[in-house]
Order: C-alpha cells, then structure tokens, then sequence
C-alpha cells in the first residue's frame, strides 16, 4: 500500500491516494484532487468522503464523470455542503452537484476497495455526516475533521456542530484503536492516536 497526498483548495483541504496491487481508491476530493490522480496516470476504482463540506467534495463531479463510484454517508445535500454559509460569507468556491453512488452505513461490515478492508465509523459532531475509515491491517485512519496533528479538534461552529458530540465520538470511535495507529487528517500532518491522547488537552 501506497500513500500519497494532495492538499488543495485555499483551504489547504488533504486528499489522499492509495495504490495497491489490486486498484486504487481516493480519499476526499478537495480542489485539485481528481487531476492529481491523473497526473499520477491512476483512475480510482472508489472515492471515499469522510464528509460533505464544500472543501473535502469540490472535485466529487470529476470523479463522477470518470465513472468512479462515489461512496458517503448521505446523498448530495446543499445543506451538508453548507452552500448557504458560503453565500453568505462571499467566499469565492464554485460548487456543482454530484452524485453519491453508495451509501455507507455504521454498522455494515468493512467495505472493500482496491484489495483493502475499510472499517467505518460514524464520528459526527464537526459534521452530522462525518465517517472515519480504519485500516485495520495497516493501523491506517483516515480521520477527515475530527482529530488533528498535535491538539486539534474540527471544528464545531459551523452549521449542525456539536462539541460534546464530536468528543464523544473521539473517545469512542478513535481512542479505542491502538495508540500506534498513524492518523491522516483532512488537514495538517498526520500524528498517531497516542501522540494525541498524550498532548491533546481535550481528550484529558
């Protein structure tokens, strides 16, 4: 397995590429993903979104016409994008409509692109719709908005964030993994869940 990473967007948004014997699969598709992938002469057999919001989905209709299936938490929604916010602050983001071709579910058994078994889990807080995907055989978490390098938390004032939830997600869904597992955020570098637990002051 091979990782590699694109950050795009003037919100420094990660997406992440991973290669295997077997395929290839995206993580996110921040401005600029789906042309990284080309450059790279790869098409994924499968793009993941940990979340709706605009920055992590900006190429998702790339993806879409190249025929790679999309998988998420929920169909496309304007609210999940949080379009009205982005109107409203005059930010200059052009956004289309996608498509969502397969709908993740909490408690369904691990997904399987390109030759790996994903784990999901459900962390809302930062966003209703927000998934995590655990690689169990590699201790690889793609972890979106929810924990980040060095005492970051995503952030809770958006539309639909809930702080005491997205604590209670961590706790639950991140901190039980093994301390060794490397997390790679939807922003940043990536850390590990022990690094976090050890200087994280919103995890004590």
């Amino acid at each position: 397995m091979v990782i590699s990473t694109h950050c795009g967007g003037f919100c420094q948004t990660n997406g992440y590429l991973i290669v295997t014997e077997e395929g290839a699969v995206a993580i996110d598709a921040p401005e600029g993903m789906f042309k990284f992938c080309e450059q790279k002469g790869i098409i994924p057999t499968g793009l993941l979104l940990t979340h709706q919001h605009f920055d992590h989905v900006q190429d998702v209709p790339e993806f879409n016409s190249a025929g790679v299936p999309v998988h998420a938490s929920a169909p496309f929604s304007r609210d999940l994008l949080l379009i009205d916010m982005l109107e409203t602050w005059g930010l200059p983001v052009e956004l289309q409509n996608f498509r969502v071709d397969h709908i993740l579910q909490p408690e369904a058994p691990p997904l399987r692109v390109a030759g790996l078994e994903f784990e999901v889990r459900s962390v809302p807080g930062h966003s209703p719709d927000s998934f995590v995907f655990h690689v169990a055989l590699f201790q690889k978490l793609f972890a979106g908005d929810t924990l980040f390098a060095n005492g970051g938390l995503g952030r809770t004032d958006f539309p639909h964030g809930d702080g005491p939830l997205l604590l209670r997600s961590i706790r639950e869904q991140l901190l039980t993994l093994p301390h060794s597992t490397e997390v790679l955020p939807g922003h940043g570098p990536t850390t590990t869940i022990g690094h976090e637990v050890t200087v994280n002051p919103y995890l004590h």
